[in-house]
């Protein structure tokens, strides 16, 4: 069964459309070294790229050729670089918090939360994800009214609810962080989040197709087992999941983190910088170190995951080796591994595409 996937899989990056970049035929090709590894079935979209150019594009499966992507979690980075863009420029502080740059905020207690604490999920909000189930989805993202109202709605509603815990008290994964992280750059910007995102990185890298998804919109409906996805509306999960946008987009804009074209020198070392007390987590994602096959010693990355409405997504960078690799797959249920495991799939496209 394996040479037939392997043929399979070899007959779809032969074929793999790259793009207006320069690809090099000699470059890396982690989806053929997952195959290569007798590793599982990957299907979706994987590329590889350095600081100027993309050098792999691989593409397997019914949504490998799928121009627009839900990047998930992803959105979380792009709103981080958002909130260090703005503190570039003065308008706001990490330090700052919510009811001091917000004056609407309706609570005041959670309004003591600082940029920091939303950027590294120890905010102690309410958790949208704790609503009620419906078929296995939280009730908070079935809303099928949500998300043609303003971006802050949820932020000063759901999210400015009774706190959950003190700020700073333990790190938790929260959406509302992110939610109402885009209503302070609203209130400090006087912008609405979706020409934020336009105005400082969309229109700027040329990003064509990154925009918030719009109420019901789903471009990926089905997963590679053939089995159905619960529909969520992914509008109402806001700046904290509802991007879409091309895997190319996603490759030119860490490229552009990259290179600090959207964030300084600065503000880049401290938006990348992991705290091992709470898992490394670091501003909108996480720093670490792991082993590589085939790299001297460990290799420095900024990872930030994504997995929403049956795509799941991987946005890794290598600043020092300056290399990317992003993967976009629509098999829900894929198994990644944790790379500072030394094994698993996501530790041979890692080393493929950054050991190459």
């Amino acid at each position: 069964m394996r040479p037939v996937l392997a043929l399979a899989f070899g007959a779809a990056i032969a074929t793999a459309w790259v793009g207006p970049a320069l690809a090099q035929p000699a470059g890396p090709r982690p989806l053929a070294a997952l195959v290569a590894s007798g590793g599982p079935v990957l299907t979706g979209r994987v590329l590889v790229a350095d600081r100027e150019r993309i050098l792999s594009d691989e593409r397997a499966g019914a949504y490998g050729a799928s121009p627009v992507w839900p990047w998930g979690s992803v959105s979380k980075q792009v709103a981080a670089a958002l909130v260090m863009i703005e503190v570039d420029r003065k308008t706001l502080s990490l330090d700052d918090t919510v009811a001091s740059r917000w004056k609407a905020f309706p609570n005041a207690a959670t309004g003591s939360v600082t940029v920091r604490q939303l950027l590294r999920h120890t905010s102690g909000l309410p958790n949208p994800d704790e609503t009620p189930e419906v078929g296995g989805i939280p009730a908070f993202y079935l809303r099928p009214e949500a998300g043609a109202a303003p971006s802050n709605a949820d932020a000063a509603g759901y999210c400015a609810g009774p706190a959950k815990s003190p700020p700073e008290t333990r790190f938790e994964y929260n959406n509302c962080d992110t939610l109402v992280l885009a209503g302070v750059l609203e209130a400090a910007t006087g912008k609405t989040y979706d020409r934020l995102l336009d105005e400082a990185i969309a229109r700027p890298l040329q990003l064509n197709s990154l925009r918030l998804a719009r109420p019901q919109e789903r471009p990926i409906i089905a997963r590679a087992d053939g089995r159905a996805v619960p529909p969520v509306n992914l509008a109402t999960f806001g700046a904290a999941g509802a991007l879409l946008g091309s895997p190319e987009d996603l490759v030119r804009f860490d490229q552009a983190l990259l290179a600090k074209r959207l964030v300084s020198p600065a503000s880049t070392a401290v938006m990348w910088a992991g705290d091992p007390a709470i898992g490394y987590v670091a501003l909108g994602a996480w720093s670490f170190s792991a082993p590589l096959k085939g790299c001297p010693g460990e290799v420095a990355m900024i990872e930030r995951r994504g997995s929403v409405d049956g795509v799941q997504v991987r946005n890794l960078i290598a600043p020092e080796l300056g290399r990317i690799l992003v993967v976009f797959t629509d098999d829900a249920g894929f198994e990644f591994g944790e790379l500072w495991q030394g094994q698993g799939p996501g530790y041979v496209l890692a080393s493929e595409a950054f050991c190459r």
